[in-house]
């Protein structure tokens, strides 16, 4: 009896042990694969990918120049599930300074969603989208971001065109011609995702970010994709 009485009062610590943890950094159905990529443009490997912390957390580069040195550019996690009309929220917080980018022609440096339904090969502009919805890396130090995929006009293209846009055979930044219109691409898109998570740039969405004069600290507290 006084056996049994011990293993119920183990198991009853365990149990509390269990729902008293809170894990630093949460993120709704998209498991721990998540991935840093920095660019390094004056390497000849210039992606530099690593594993994102434990807690959520990244090294933000000093900034050197915009062709040297590196640059937060993405945060990324595979997802492969359809995401048609669901919310994409995260709470983060970063180091206080002033944010550069590789962009030498637009000023700023925000934090946006994105997502693709391509990880190689070919693509068009229709593959990869950013939410217009951003945060301003040098106005403030922490908030939430989010946005709905269920209002078009909260997301735009790799070339900038909104997924309103119903034109068909237009003109993509590389200059080739797009069948398909953004409407549509961004209806093919949601349902075919492969990777969703969030950019670092200016008016180039994925022109990447780094501190000047100093070292800093990024952290995403938690990453949800919500059904309203």
């Amino acid at each position: 009896m006084k056996i049994k009485k011990v293993l119920i009062g183990m198991m009853l610590n365990v149990l509390l042990l269990s729902v008293m943890i809170v894990p630093a950094f949460a993120s709704a159905g998209l498991g721990k694969n998540w991935k840093v990529y920095n660019v390094k443009p004056a390497t000849s490997s210039f992606w530099d990918i690593n594993k994102l912390d434990s807690n959520g957390s990244f090294p933000i580069q000093q900034f050197v120049s915009p062709t040297t040195g590196s640059f937060a550019v993405y945060v990324l996690n595979n997802y492969n599930l359809d995401i048609t009309g669901k919310t994409l929220t995260s709470d983060m917080s970063w180091t206080s300074g002033t944010y550069e980018t590789r962009s030498e022609t637009c000023t700023g440096a925000y934090v946006r969603f994105e997502f693709q339904d391509v990880t190689a090969g070919r693509y068009d502009s229709n593959d990869y989208w950013w939410s217009t919805v951003n945060l301003n890396l040098n106005a403030s130090t922490l908030g939430t971001l989010e946005a709905s995929l269920a209002d078009r006009t909260l997301w735009t293209n790799q070339s900038g065109k909104s997924a309103i846009d119903v034109t068909e055979n237009w003109k993509q930044w590389q200059g080739d011609i797009v069948a398909m219109s953004p409407y549509d691409g961004f209806t093919k898109a949601m349902q075919n995702v492969k990777q969703v998570g969030l950019s670092f740039g200016s008016c180039g969405y994925a022109s990447g970010v780094a501190l000047d004069g100093k070292t800093g600290t990024f952290t995403m507290s938690d990453f949800d994709i919500i059904t309203p």
